[in-house]
């Protein structure tokens, strides 16, 4: 099968990243290529898994991408595990009937400290049916990705790596206008010729309990777009980002086809 274009690429990049999309990522699978990463475990992997840790690191970033982290000299996240459980709302546009079709997921969310500033995360879904998807990241504060990967449980084939390439705009403070710009593409194949880009705006600053009383200090409202090479906006997210942990949360996002709205559920520090 072919890969997924980019306007998926981009409905699917942020770090807490799209339920929504999950369904949609099985339909994108391709065989593995063989000079790729080996599968993963048939049992779903865990933040602590040989798979995650050798292949979600700072050493399997492009030479370009790990030059630009090092000389960045990015704060080290404050955490060493954070783990998260929510129960997401899916919302997409009925087919035929117009009328809107919904689902609910339960995510578990484990998120580590992958070093030189970075957030190594995997993301279980599960619906009622027990069908599950596992997406693996390595990103930026949690909304900055450099390398994902999604993958159904059941798949006897891996989807392959997306991978930023070169970085050619990196602004890491949190707050304010925000830009990422990155040149990126799947692995084992050419990188696509033009650039994709995540711009956040941030807005209000409350209370981290509002989203759940175990998550302490405040939280800083990010509403950010994934631009395609168009410069059209494929999706809108908005973030929570957690002041005292320096990652962020995902908690609405919308596409053309579908929206999702998180609501967490237990929150857990070390």
């Amino acid at each position: 099968m072919g890969f997924a274009t980019k306007n998926k690429f981009f409905a699917f990049t942020l770090a807490s990243t799209l339920i929504a999309g999950y369904a949609g990522s099985a339909s994108s699978m391709q065989a593995m290529d063989p000079n790729g990463p080996p599968a993963p475990p048939s049992n779903v992997p865990s933040a602590g898994s040989s798979y995650f840790s050798k292949h979600f690191s700072t050493d399997a970033l492009s030479m370009d991408v790990k030059n630009a982290v090092l000389q960045a000299n990015l704060a080290p996240v404050s955490f060493k595990r954070i783990t998260v459980h929510t129960r997401d709302q899916v919302t997409a546009r009925g087919e035929g009937t117009g009328q809107p079709n919904q689902a609910t997921y339960t995510v578990t969310i484990e998120m580590e400290d992958g070093g030189h500033g970075l957030v190594r995360q995997t993301q279980s879904a599960q619906n009622r049916d027990g069908n599950t998807i596992v997406r693996f990241e390595l990103s930026y504060r949690g909304y900055f990705p450099f390398l994902t990967q999604s993958v159904p449980a059941n798949a006897d084939s891996l989807p392959p790596v997306i991978e930023a390439r070169k970085v050619m705009h990196f602004d890491t403070h949190a707050d304010g206008h925000i830009n990422f710009t990155y040149l990126y593409g799947p692995s084992g194949k050419p990188t696509f010729a033009d650039p994709g880009q995540v711009i956040c705006d941030s807005g209000k600053s409350y209370s981290a309990a509002e989203l759940n009383p175990a998550i302490q200090g405040r939280a800083l409202e990010l509403n950010c777009q994934n631009v395609d090479t168009n410069g059209m906006v494929t999706s809108k997210i908005k973030l929570a980002y957690l002041e005292n942990y320096g990652v962020a949360l995902m908690v609405h996002t919308q596409n053309p086809e579908s929206s999702l709205d998180s609501t967490i559920v237990d929150f857990t520090a070390e």
